[in-house]
């Protein structure tokens, strides 16, 4: 993320802090680059100590330009939005330019407005993708380029098991 963290008082189990049950984790770098570090902290505390985050979190420092949404998740669905070595979750964030994390089995979409939208938009999109085809519609959007692909080369394309669809959403930050 680009952040610079240590713990802030940790001394040991002597240091200032010895009996606390916490510690107090610093975080330096430009907002964005924070929040996203933030929650990759928690979640992998929340991964090592289940249920020791509050959900839903509230971030005190979000405003118009910047803040946060939230979705909770069953576990078949939280499988599936992380992906193999997390790698949906990292396309549903740059493809949207959102924050996405998973906290436990909550999601957090942090990001301007727009941003938030795509990504909640995407996560809808791919919980579909369960139940059958899904339909977009992409006129009007700002998002999206439609590429006109011949009917009898759509599962070269695709490539086995989407594989190559999937090697040009990695490379390129796309859906």
């Amino acid at each position: 993320w680009g952040t610079l963290m240590f713990f802030a008082e940790y001394r040991g189990r002597r240091g200032p802090s010895a009996g606390n049950a916490e510690e107090k984790l610093a975080i330096f770098g430009p907002r964005r680059a924070r929040r996203g570090a933030h929650l990759k902290v928690l979640a992998a505390v929340e991964t090592k100590v289940p249920h020791h985050v509050p959900q839903p979190m509230t971030f005190p420092d979000d405003d118009d330009e910047f803040g946060t949404d939230t979705r909770r998740l069953e576990d078949s669905e939280l499988s599936y939005a992380l992906g193999k070595k997390g790698g949906t979750r990292k396309k549903l964030a740059a493809s949207s330019e959102c924050i996405v994390e998973y906290v436990g089995n909550m999601v957090y979409m942090c990001g301007a407005p727009s941003e938030r939208e795509r990504a909640k938009q995407y996560l809808v999109w791919l919980f579909e993708q369960l139940r059958g085809p899904v339909f977009v519609d992409y006129k009007d959007r700002d998002d999206c380029t439609v590429v006109e692909v011949p009917r009898d080369t759509v599962g070269y394309v695709t490539g086995s098991r989407r594989a190559t669809l999937g090697r040009i959403e990695e490379e390129w930050g796309t859906l």
